[in-house]
């Protein structure tokens, strides 16, 4: 009897917890992720074999159950600054037709290796582009500081569908070996979402970072106003689940709260690792739940690339 009434008055205890959990839900909360796929090389096709893993990376893609992904080395290197067809974005938009993909086009106009999906039946994307880190970041596969291999941020401005709030999101990928490259890349960062965070506009900034979460790269970021998500153990792993260092792939953020605790799948599916990275989601909610956007901005459609040229989309 004792036992029952303690579980009782447990039980009763928990309820307003519940209840005050399911308050700070709304309904314009959005799941965000990212996810750095592995590349793709001709010349070295025994390194992560595409058919081996393509289940997999569609099946951790399926389970993330994310409204919007960024994805990173989303392409077939075939060497020299060539790339074959995309394969890999082909085939998880056919395994995972909940998605459209922005932040793509035509690879001599706009590079398609760091797409960001989203769900149609949540956003719009609004507007797109990209900038390489270097010192011409609108020149297509400009060079680094250092000259060594092309990275770059993609970007869509997205329409929320269920507040007509509009956001942006900038998917990054920093050079793992440079630290001048990547501190190079966060000040380019916080320069070009400058002016959106000044026009209180909600930013979300994700990727690989190639940076652990006390490092200067991520300080410059939070300087300029960004919120990293609580980092979650490792995301990279050498593709064989070895987690010796904390996690390189974050999410950043203005605008928002994040809701719950970042999620990462570490595990493998039917025997096999999807990538070298841990995908990772986090939930994140509009500090403002009744903001308005623009008639403007709600009727406009298009595509930028990156610099001021347009096209509709």
């Amino acid at each position: 009897m004792k036992a029952r009434a303690s579980y009782l008055y447990a039980l009763l205890f928990s309820l307003p917890l519940s209840c005050l959990a399911q308050e700070n839900q709304t309904a314009w909360d959005m799941s965000v992720a990212s996810f750095n796929v592995h590349y793709l090389s001709q010349r070295h096709p025994d390194r992560l074999p595409w058919e081996e893993r393509r289940e997999a990376v569609s099946q951790a893609v399926n389970e993330l159950k994310a409204d919007i992904i960024g994805f990173q080395e989303v392409e077939n290197w075939v060497g020299r600054g060539q790339f074959g067809d995309n394969i890999q974005l082909q085939w998880i938009l056919t395994q995972s037709p909940q998605y459209a993909a922005a932040a793509v086009g035509d690879p001599d106009m706009y590079p398609e290796t760091q797409p960001i999906l989203y769900r149609p039946d949540k956003f719009t994307p609004l507007q797109q582009g990209f900038f390489y880190f270097s010192e011409t970041p609108d020149l297509i596969y400009s060079r680094p500081w250092d000259q060594s291999f092309p990275s770059y941020a993609s970007w869509v401005q997205f329409l929320n569908l269920s507040n007509n709030q509009s956001f942006r999101v900038v998917n990054v990928h920093f050079d793992h070996s440079s630290k001048i490259n990547r501190h190079g890349a966060a000040g380019l960062v916080t320069e070009r979402i400058q002016p959106w965070l000044e026009e209180k506009e909600p930013v979300i900034v994700l990727g690989d970072f190639n940076a652990l979460s006390w490092f200067e790269t991520m300080d410059i970021l939070r300087d300029a106003g960004l919120h990293l998500a609580d980092p979650e153990g490792s995301t990279f792993h050498f593709n064989r689940g070895l987690n010796l260092f904390p996690a390189i792939d974050h999410v950043l953020f203005s605008g928002f709260e994040q809701r719950e605790e970042t999620l990462r799948l570490n595990k493998k599916y039917d025997g096999v690792w999807p990538s070298d990275h841990y995908p990772i989601r986090v939930v994140l909610g509009f500090l403002e739940d009744d903001p308005t956007t623009s008639t403007e901005s709600q009727e406009r459609l298009s595509c930028t690339t990156g610099s001021d040229e347009t096209t509709t989309c």
